[in-house]
């Protein structure tokens, strides 16, 4: 996962060069010649001393920017080469605090800055230059001026000068460098878990990690925050030996600027690549301001107007040895899936993966790194980049693999299968594992999410896979082709067209060939914006899928989940495991079709749409087909029937109390009836899921509009009233358990009901028809309560009666007992 930019988690870096541009866009130069020449006048001669006097004793790391050691760990200096030069920064944490929702994991960054060191009096400020507002006009100095001066900078820090020889400055760095520049504190403070402060006299240099080299100068900063409010926060208080106080590692990476050599790649939206945005003033009228090139690695052939010609410099991705084998190996081998899609691209040669040399530090800019990530719970795997800010130009590649992933594929395995020791499992798992590396390794080659890929056939590794589980034919689950082998064809074609070498003069023409090529095989780009909001227009983008149509992946799952909770029971865990091990083995069956009714949902007041071009003859929009939204809509409301609802009795008695507190499970249900497992609750949270993706509020605006320009359009209206009819209106069941959960049914349609009617950000059409809704079904809850029957039955619908009374009436949104929240289970992490 590349959190999306949400999602973009890309991590950052600064390099140091005198060229003030790369690529075709002019930014910012250092600063105008009248600030240069105030600057100059402000500078108070020298007093200082000499840097060899001022460093005298300390320990001399040399390198882009020299580095000077106290030995006591007390101070360091950093030797500026120059007035004005300008780097390439990266601050990052080298460890974490092992928790995913707080996300101050290790190998996580901020983002890149171009840096510049600018003398002032008896000060060198760090200023980060602002490339977000260019001018590509390389002929009109003023007109860059205009921009330059429109958008501020922003200075850093401003460090002392210690010392001065021959045009160079030593500045003493320390208070910069012991400084929280991760914004922890804050990030903690945020996430309530407490009031930190970093504590100087237990922070200091963290010297095997502080190196300096000729292209760049990396700095390890240990950081001890301590409890400066009055008690540490629960998450922090579990995971630190003492939660008063705790250690981090702050990286900061001082990196070489790239040369000109590097040309930027315009994107293109049918082609999925992260990328960089600017306003560009010097473009005319009738273009666009903002402008976006794509994030990739520099790649060049020795001779670049031969095909056939070698290349240049390869691309070298390193694999962590802290990773466990056998785990280490298939991620080895997934990462080297993509050696196959540039070689297939017509790029032999261009991809390489190796073991990170023994005492590299994962944080070095010149290393790109797949490392391991501990938490102490499952969270995302991340691939992320250190990019150029003003061209795109991909300098340093890190994947961040969260080690909680096998131990939920396990779960996913023996939920289904049993948890009987054998070689099938740890295949399942690791098979899950190289596709895993490969897809986060495909982020810091700059690919993004692809959820419409599974359309056509596991079409690319973005894509977010469920393993493929069938039914064979006497009825016994199949997982023998759980997941592919290999880069998919679109990941291909991406990689020919991202990273793709053409002679002079020939590259546009070759760029639209390809993606020409690619739209006749049908090669479709959609991608998070697309797939994860609740308002999700197109059926056939999600986040995990494993069909053609989500009709089918649902028919596929539900049948899986039959057979599955049929035979769950003992046979899921391992002899002498505690028998709690059960309910973290049954949320992922109970819960395996969850993902399918997102995605079929989509088909209700659907538009399935492309990222098109004008003249590429892709179809902009396209409603769903009426028919098609009706077959969706009965399918899921046959999830609905009580008997798919139902737990068996037989699972029930073994789903004894998980020893947590209530509230804190992260892969079980919570209970209202504790000790004992809350089945009617359980039912209760799945039903509303599937009522609340029917009824999502812009779905339910979308059946109004479509139903105003088509009469045979699926409306609003009918959609509820097919609701009402198979929950409220179906035959009760004569068994009392499965008559429960039907109460429970007819309840969600109730709430998500008043909901509607009460959601202001609603379009007014929706909100009166669930209003009518309401009114209609008031006196039937009436009659019902009325009537002869168990106490449970009278007081449910009693209950339902009172509610739509006082929201009828007075206006009152009533406050019912909400369902429980299912579990997020989600094998990619957590929300």
């Amino acid at each position: 996962m590349r959190p999306i930019s949400l999602l973009a988690l890309t991590a950052m870096l600064l390099t140091a060069c005198t060229s003030t541009q790369t690529g075709s866009s002019t930014a910012p130069t250092p600063e105008s010649g009248a600030a240069k020449t105030q600057r100059a006048a402000s500078a108070t001669p020298s007093a200082t001393k000499s840097i060899a006097d001022a460093a005298k004793g300390m320990d001399k790391l040399d390198g882009l920017i020299p580095i000077y050691l106290d030995p006591r760990g007390e101070k360091i200096y950093l030797e500026v080469p120059r007035d004005s030069m300008r780097v390439l920064y990266l601050l990052s944490l080298a460890t974490g605090l092992g928790s995913n929702p707080i996300g101050l994991d290790r190998g996580s960054g901020q983002a890149q800055q171009i840096a510049r060191f600018d003398r002032v009096g008896d000060r060198v400020l760090l200023v980060f230059e602002n490339w977000n507002y260019r001018s590509s006009d390389k002929n009109n100095p003023d007109h860059v001026r205009t921009v330059q001066e429109a958008f501020p900078s922003s200075i850093v820090a401003a460090l002392p000068i210690v010392g001065e020889s021959d045009g160079r400055f030593l500045v003493d760095a320390t208070d910069f460098v012991l400084s929280d520049r991760m914004n922890a504190a804050l990030t903690l403070a945020r996430s309530d878990q407490g009031s930190y402060s970093v504590a100087r006299d237990r922070s200091s240099i963290y010297r095997p990690y502080t190196k300096a080299f000729p292209e760049n100068t990396e700095i390890d900063a240990s950081l001890t925050y301590a409890l400066s409010g009055n008690r540490p926060g629960r998450i922090v208080n579990m995971i630190a030996p003492d939660g008063r106080a705790f250690t981090l590692r702050q990286h900061m990476s001082f990196v070489q600027l790239p040369d000109s050599g590097y040309e930027p790649r315009a994107d293109d939206p049918r082609v999925g690549y992260f990328g960089i945005s600017f306003n560009d003033y010097a473009q005319p009228i009738q273009a666009q301001l903002q402008q976006s090139w794509i994030e990739r690695h520099r790649l060049q052939r020795v001779d670049p107007n031969d095909p056939n010609s070698p290349i240049k410099d390869p691309i070298v991705y390193y694999i962590d040895r802290g990773i466990p084998e056998p785990i280490r190996t298939a991620v080895k081998e997934g990462v080297s899936w993509w050696t196959e899609a540039f070689d297939k691209a017509g790029l032999k040669g261009a991809f390489v993966v190796k073991d990170l040399p023994e005492g590299v530090d994962p944080m070095d800019a010149r290393y790109n790194v797949v490392q391991w990530e501990n938490r102490n719970e499952r969270g995302w795997s991340i691939g992320g980049a250190l990019a150029d800010p003003r061209t795109g130009e991909m300098i340093k590649g890190m994947a961040r693999l969260d080690s909680h992933r096998e131990r939920t594929d396990y779960n996913l395995y023996a939920g289904l299968m049993g948890a009987a020791s054998s070689a099938a499992d740890t295949a399942f798992v690791l098979a899950r594992s190289r596709q895993k590396a490969a897809h986060e390794v495909g982020h810091t080659l700059g690919l993004a999410h692809n959820y419409i890929a599974s359309t056509y056939d596991r079409g690319s590794v973005m894509d977010y896979p469920p393993p493929r589980v069938r039914l064979d034919a006497n009825g016994n689950i199949d997982i023998s082709d759980a997941y592919a082998v290999g880069p998919g064809p679109y990941d291909v074609w991406a990689i020919h067209w991202g990273y793709g070498i053409f002679p002079k003069g020939t590259e546009q023409d070759s760029l639209r060939a390809i993606v020409a090529d690619g739209l006749k095989k049908g090669f479709l780009y959609l991608s998070d914006a697309d797939a994860r909001p609740e308002y999700a227009s197109d059926p056939r983008v999600n986040l995990w899928d494993d069909d053609a149509t989500p009709a089918e992946f649902l028919k596929h799952q539900m049948n899986v989940r039959r057979v599955a909770l049929a035979r769950f029971g003992l046979r899921n865990i391992r002899p002498g495991e505690p028998i709690t091990l059960l309910q973290d083995r049954f949320v992922p069956v109970y819960l395996m079709h969850r993902f399918a009714i997102s995605s079929l949902s989509r088909a209700i007041g659907g538009m399935e749409y492309s990222n098109s071009v004008s003249g590429d003859g892709q179809q902009a929009t396209r409603p769903v087909a009426a028919d098609r939204q009706r077959a969706a809509l009965s399918q899921l409301l046959g999830t609905l029937d009580p008997k798919e609802l139902a737990i068996p009795d037989t699972v029930l008695t073994l789903l004894g109390p998980a020893k947590r507190p209530f509230g804190e499970l992260h892969d079980t249900f919570d209970s209202r009836t504790f000790p004992m497992f809350d089945e009617l609750g359980t039912a209760r949270a799945l039903a509303q899921l599937v009522i609340d993706d029917i009824l999502q509020r812009e779905r339910a605006g979308r059946l109004v509009a479509f139903a105003a320009r088509s009469s045979n359009a699926l409306s609003l209206d009918e959609t509820m009233d097919s609701l009402v009819a198979y929950t409220w209106n179906r035959p009760v069941p004569a068994d009392r358990q499965l008559a429960a959960i039907q109460r429970v049914t007819s309840r969600a349609l109730a709430d998500r009901l008043l909901m509607l009617a009460a959601d202001t950000a609603a379009a007014p059409e929706v909100r009166a028809i669930a209003e009518l809704e309401i009114s209609d079904l008031r006196p039937v809850a009436e009659s019902r309560a009325k009537r002869p029957g168990s106490a449970a039955t009278r007081a449910h619908w009693a209950s339902i009666a009172g509610d739509f009374t006082r929201w009828v009436e007075r206006r009152e949104l009533p406050k019912p007992t909400p369902a429980l929240e299912a579990p997020p289970i989600a094998p990619f992490g957590q929300p």
